[in-house]
């Protein structure tokens, strides 16, 4: 098992966000979490959907009281041989660095990415796969590209791409779980318009 490897850094390896960023990115969100569309079209920022959805999928995540650690941080060991040997295959650069930030860390040790593209969920792959026990990288978006299309057949041996809707069974079982989903749809219609 590759995580025992793995060592936090502690949190004050992390790069301090100002708190006039923070409370623009908290508006950003709340403004769409009270469906204030308009007044977010005034006040988005390049990646308010990403910080939306980040938000979504911490919701969901605490909804349905699933623990996790939000933003670890972890030293780069030894990729994943098979990771190196299917990305030489197909042309694919393995993304390596001496530090890794999965958005979640799981209490089984799951590393868990969220991101809007479906296609940039088969480029995580080659970022946190190769170094993670097990990878699940949630998507909001249907798209298409190139590591969607290298990669959709394959099954990796320690990852999993799947919608956010995923969960939507779950939510429903829950009395807030159907204004998740709907948020999530409405997420959906703003791409394009909404950064």
């Amino acid at each position: 098992m590759m995580a025992n490897n793995l060592i936090r850094i502690p949190d004050e390896y992390r790069k301090h966000v100002s708190d006039r960023k923070w409370r623009k990115w908290e508006k950003i969100v709340s403004l769409f979490m009270e469906n204030r569309l308009d007044d977010l079209a005034l006040n988005h920022r390049t990646g308010a959907r990403g910080r939306i959805f980040t938000a979504l999928s911490l919701e969901i995540f605490n909804k349905l009281q699933i623990p996790y650690k939000s933003e670890p941080i972890f030293y780069h060991i030894e990729p994943n041989q098979w990771y190196i040997e299917f990305a030489k295959q197909h042309a694919i650069k393995l993304r390596t660095h001496d530090f890794y930030n999965p958005d979640l860390f799981l209490s089984d040790g799951t590393w868990v990415e969220v991101t809007l593209s479906e296609n940039t969920a088969y480029q995580k792959l080659f970022r946190y796969g190769h170094q993670a026990d097990n990878l699940l990288v949630l998507w909001l978006d249907k798209d298409e590209g190139y590591h969607k299309e290298i990669c959709q057949k394959v099954r990796f041996p320690n990852a999993e791409i799947k919608s956010i809707e995923c969960f939507n069974t779950l939510l429903e079982k829950l009395s807030s779980g159907p204004d998740i989903i709907r948020k999530l749809e409405r997420l959906k219609k703003l791409k394009g318009t909404i950064l």
